[in-house]
């Protein structure tokens, strides 16, 4: 039996208005309600433009363009109207139903009549996509009311189910790719986040249509439930149209710059909104567990340079994922599932239920030289009689085997023989690991592999040398077992 929602149990802010557009327009109004569930999960969005050619969508029930003027003049409401108060949103919707219905010469009493109504209104043209709405439609109908009548019946109650396996994504293949150059150009290098500007299937059937011109490797569904991959990884997907400028990445890998974006890149697709108030747990959990994965399979650091949304390296028209979407939580959870947890100088880019950073306050703050972890990092002078350090501090809540990892810019003016002090919870030290940092800036230097307890052990860069030079805190990172 398929999986079954029941949107209309869950009460809305919208209920009152869903009800009396349905009474005016002769609608049914679970199936407005479940558009409406479908189309945004009830969020009064205010869309954007997220591929060329297709228009923003607006409101609860997800109205763009064409439909969305002409639904407006059925309601007889403004077009701004439509876009912008729930009400008139919701009745220009239902008023499109109610055309359309009448153009049909439905039999309105019959839930199953609506099929096609419903169909024409997602606006999506290839038939499986038209095909798959209806049914996204049928899972959030009441169990008793379906637009399908081969539906089966709702199984009985159950307690909810244990977790399932990570299941493979629905392979939905889309025409619109090409080949990667075969140059060091075309090496997969950056994963870029997007969101969809639309629902689910909405968005994978606009992306395989050949009319689109536009496609993406992977679309992550509002649940989380459910990943479609519509172009093989080792192909260019065509879903940002930006070249790329290393400046609006913190002058990573500049080498790249004026290489359109497409060639290095895989394309992330979210179901939802950029105006969206938050993103659900089990859709990041999703796309994190996905992102782990392709990171592995195509050697790519887990961090915020390789890591970045669309609207960061094509900030003139594109602002997707948006503000609201949650970095640092996002980029820790990749890593966790990864089997690592990375701490940064600056909390800000840490989970602080697993790592912690604490900088003498007198060490300088720097984004000058390029490579960096988060936001940049801290340095100080090294000097025979200091007692200060950079501490990074990680829990673990079990014992056994660890490697430890950091990270620096290089510079001729860093120590050759910066200090790392390992110390275990408890304090005993384990060892005193040196390493030059005039050199291998930007990426992870192994520090060594020990057995630690349970609780906050913790890795002390000191600044207690031979003057001459600096010492720079970036960031350190522990690999092994799931921190979690």
């Amino acid at each position: 039996m398929g999986r079954t929602l029941n949107a209309d149990s869950i009460p809305s802010r919208y209920d009152s208005l869903f009800a009396a557009a349905a009474t005016e327009f002769r609608v049914p109004r679970t199936i407005l309600k479940a558009i409406g569930w479908v189309e945004t999960r009830w969020q009064m969005v205010r869309g954007e433009e997220e591929f060329a050619g297709r228009p923003a969508a607006f409101g609860i029930m997800a109205l763009r363009g064409t439909a969305l003027a002409r639904g407006a003049a059925l309601a007889r409401v403004s077009v701004e109207a439509a876009r912008t108060e729930p009400a008139a949103n919701i009745r220009s919707a239902a008023a499109l139903l109610d055309a359309d219905a009448t153009a049909a010469a439905i039999d309105r009493s019959r839930p199953e009549a609506w099929e096609p109504v419903v169909a024409r209104y997602s606006g999506i043209e290839i038939p499986e996509g038209r095909a798959a709405y209806t049914r996204d439609i049928d899972r959030a109908l009441a169990p008793n009311v379906r637009l399908h009548l081969q539906v089966a019946p709702p199984c009985p109650p159950q307690p909810p189910p244990p977790p399932q396996p990570r299941q493979p994504p629905v392979q939905r293949p889309s025409s619109n790719f090409n080949s990667r150059p075969a140059n060091s150009t075309g090496i997969i290098h950056v994963v870029i986040v997007h969101t969809c500007e639309s629902g689910y299937t909405s968005c994978w059937s606009w992306l395989v249509s050949p009319t689109s011109h536009v496609s993406a490797h992977y679309v992550v569904d509002e649940d989380g439930a459910e990943i479609s991959q519509l172009v093989r990884e080792p192909d260019r997907a065509w879903h940002i149209a930006a070249v790329y400028d290393c400046t609006l990445n913190r002058r990573h890998d500049c080498r790249l710059s004026g290489t359109q974006s497409n060639h290095f890149t895989i394309g992330v697709e979210h179901a939802g909104f950029v105006s969206q108030d938050s993103f659900p747990t089990s859709q990041l959990e999703a796309s994190a567990a996905l992102v782990c994965d392709v990171t592995s399979r195509n050697d790519i650091p887990r961090d915020f340079q390789h890591i970045v949304g669309h609207g960061q390296l094509q900030p003139n028209n594109r602002t997707d994922p948006g503000p609201r979407w949650p970095w640092v939580r996002y980029l820790h959870r990749i890593q966790a599932d990864c089997g690592e947890a990375v701490g940064d100088d600056d909390d800000a880019y840490n989970d602080t239920a697993v790592v912690l950073a604490a900088v003498p306050n007198d060490w300088t703050a720097s984004a000058e030289t390029p490579g960096f972890y988060g936001g940049g990092y801290r340095w100080a002078n090294t000097d025979a009689g200091a007692t200060d350090a950079a501490v990074f501090s990680f829990r673990l809540t079990t014992p056994g085997m660890r490697t430890i990892e950091a990270r620096w810019t290089s510079g001729v003016n860093r120590s050759a023989r910066a200090a790392y002090a390992i110390v275990a919870a408890g304090g005993d030290t384990l060892a005193v690991v040196r390493v030059d940092q005039t050199t291998n800036g930007g990426r992870w230097q192994n520090l060594g592999t020990w057995t630690f307890p349970v609780g906050w052990s913790r890795v002390a860069l000191l600044r207690r040398a031979a003057g001459g030079g600096v010492v720079v805190a970036d960031a350190l990172r522990l690999r092994g077992s799931s921190q979690r």
